[in-house]
């Protein structure tokens, strides 16, 4: 289980809710580990598609409209997010739902949590912050 503190807060309100919502999505895979099914990876699915969009949308305009120096890096980041997102999707399609699957969505959101928003998003609302302090 992941729980939210300031720690974790990029600084940028849209985005920070995003991510507790995504915190919400982990710890509840994490709570249904073995009595997840087709319905529980649906919802997640759903839930990732839409992440997809609106946050990573928000992010790469963020970064667009204040010259974020590593937007190109941060960027391919989120299209191995996609890429992810379409290979369960894929699995889903194909009726390969079970507990193994379930099981590896948790490990990469617990591994995107860890690699990408504690780091590669904390760097970009410190871009943020430093912009707005000089603008």
């Amino acid at each position: 289980m992941i729980a939210w503190d300031e720690s974790l807060a990029v600084g940028v309100t849209e985005i920070d809710e995003q991510h507790q919502a995504i915190i919400r999505l982990i710890n509840d895979l994490a709570a249904r580990q073995g009595q997840a099914g087709e319905a529980d990876a649906a919802k997640a699915l759903t839930f990732l598609r839409a992440y997809l969009h609106d946050h990573f949308d928000l992010e790469t305009e963020l970064m667009l409209d204040l010259g974020y120096p590593e937007l190109d890096a941060h960027r391919q980041q989120h299209e191995l997010f996609a890429n992810h997102v379409i290979f369960f999707e894929i699995e889903k399609e194909f009726g390969v739902v079970s507990e193994q699957m379930l099981a590896d969505i948790l490990v990469f959101l617990k591994e995107w949590f860890i690699s990408h928003i504690t780091k590669e998003d904390k760097a970009l609302g410190e871009f943020v912050r430093t912009q707005a302090m000089s603008g």
